[in-house]
């Protein structure tokens, strides 16, 4: 073979391997973006858009919750979306139940309007954190208090008892497999929230 046709081969090799690192390269840059475990600029944004964001800030405020925990509820619980209901009956952006809704009105902490409407995006986000914040005050343990959002303060009580106090309670003490992804993504969320805005409450939090 001669030496010219030699080196082309050579150069044909070294592009597809080229290519082939490039191509692996993005697949990778892409999965880290899409997981949340890498901040692709522009990228990562419109995968995880932070949506409501003055609304979500003005309530972690009002009930000293962090807002990075109520967007991660929202998009768990909603994608997002005022308008969603689930096939329990859960309306809006929070996913509360209507019978719920009405119970958190009722506490002392509510702060919220006296009729809140369930689709309306700021009654949601504010009936939502008034009642993710009574579940962190009344069960002291910030995984329950999420479990609870999901699966109901009665059935987490439950559990706690069962592990022995809320200094015990851990993922491993939740029997239900749908409240266990629950409390992950919600966390999942959170923590990518956090990385992909950090600036977002930088002046709610000041």
């Amino acid at each position: 073979m001669s030496t010219r046709r030699q080196r082309r081969r050579r150069r044909a090799l070294l592009g597809v391997v080229l290519l082939v690192v490039v191509v692996a390269a993005l697949v990778w840059v892409g999965v880290s973006a899409m997981t949340g475990r890498m901040v692709v600029p522009v990228v990562s944004d419109r995968i995880y858009p932070l949506v409501y964001e003055d609304e979500i800030a003005a309530v972690a405020e009002k009930y000293d919750l962090d807002p990075y925990l109520v967007a991660a509820v929202a998009r768990t619980e909603s994608g997002f979306d005022p308008e969603a209901r689930s096939h329990a009956g859960a309306v809006g952006l929070m996913q509360l139940l209507p019978k719920t809704a009405e119970w958190v009105t009722s506490l002392d902490s509510w702060k919220g309007p006296d009729n809140p409407a369930l689709t309306n995006p700021q009654d949601s986000l504010e009936l939502g954190a008034c009642y993710l914040a009574y579940l962190h005050r009344t069960l002291d343990d910030p995984t329950a208090a999420i479990a609870a959002y999901n699966a109901g303060q009665n059935a987490v009580r439950g559990w706690i008892k069962k592990a022995g106090g809320s200094a015990s309670f851990g993922m491993e003490d939740i029997p239900y497999p749908e409240t266990q992804e629950f409390v992950r993504r919600v966390e999942r969320y959170r923590t990518i929230y956090q990385k992909v805005h950090p600036d977002a409450f930088a002046a709610s939090s000041g």
